[in-house]
């Protein structure tokens, strides 16, 4: 997971069209942006080039020096097999189907990966003090301002997965995206912190150290006894039910 290339590889193998349809019965979509829509500095044009796509894979594994041996197997440049662990939340039910899809698109090119359902506490003592995970499944929420998430994605983060905590930047990119985030939350002028906030979300969309599924999609019944006219759904909130009441009777 330190290439760059095979983080890459992994994001097209995941096939987003297959978990929605199967898991959530076609009431979703993937998820391709870094920023959700409701974010002002959202652009649809700042969108994932490493799609679902077995052939793309094959090509970016290749060339990080991964090789599919007569036994089926992939191997890296040292001659280890490519093998880990996905641990997920055991509570919730969507997540194990999905684990099983992500598993079964990557055994078709030699990877092979361990479905761990784990307790949620676990897994936040994993993540988070003992650090004994390989690659994890678990929903972050969206960002509906560039600057929420910062323990995630700023190198010195306590949620900087894949290297938390760090003292300084592991890596140039790391280094650009601090850089870019403490520069750019200080700007108010739209026009002008539009740029870096543009090419913060190209850097991760093109480093892929999370790489992002699906958003699903909900639906609400009410009963037609209360009154809506308080009632309304707001993109960035979801649904304004706190203030519903009963229809009053002539």
């Amino acid at each position: 997971f330190c290439k760059k290339e095979f983080r890459q590889a992994m994001s097209c193998l995941l096939n987003r069209e297959r978990i929605i349809s199967q898991t959530y019965r076609g009431l979703g979509e993937p998820k391709y942006s870094f920023f959700i829509e409701a974010n002002k500095y959202y652009d649809e044009n700042i969108i994932l080039q490493y799609r679902y796509s077995h052939s793309h894979a094959q090509k970016l594994l290749e060339s990080a020096g991964f090789s599919k041996r007569e036994d089926g197997f992939l191997y890296d440049e040292k001659g280890r097999k490519v093998e880990f662990d996905l641990a997920f939340p055991s509570s919730v039910n969507e997540y194990s189907d999905i684990a099983q899809i992500v598993t079964d698109e990557c055994k078709r090119e030699g990877i092979t990966i361990n479905a761990r359902p784990t307790d949620f506490q676990k897994l936040v003592e994993q993540l988070m003090s003992s650090y004994d995970w390989q690659s994890v499944f678990l929903a972050f929420g969206a960002s509906l301002f560039p600057t929420q998430g910062s323990n995630v994605w700023v190198s010195d983060g306590n949620l900087h997965l894949w290297y938390p905590l760090q003292k300084k930047p592991a890596t140039d990119w790391e280094a650009r995206v601090d850089e870019l985030y403490y520069k750019a939350k200080c700007i108010v002028s739209y026009e002008e912190a539009k740029p870096l906030w543009d090419e913060y979300q190209r850097i991760f969309l093109e480093q892929c150290p999370l790489i992002y599924l699906i958003r699903p999609r909900s639906f609400y019944a009410i009963q037609n006894r209360w009154d809506m006219s308080n009632f309304y759904f707001d993109n960035m909130s979801g649904a304004e039910q706190d203030y519903l009441y009963l229809k009053q009777i002539q």
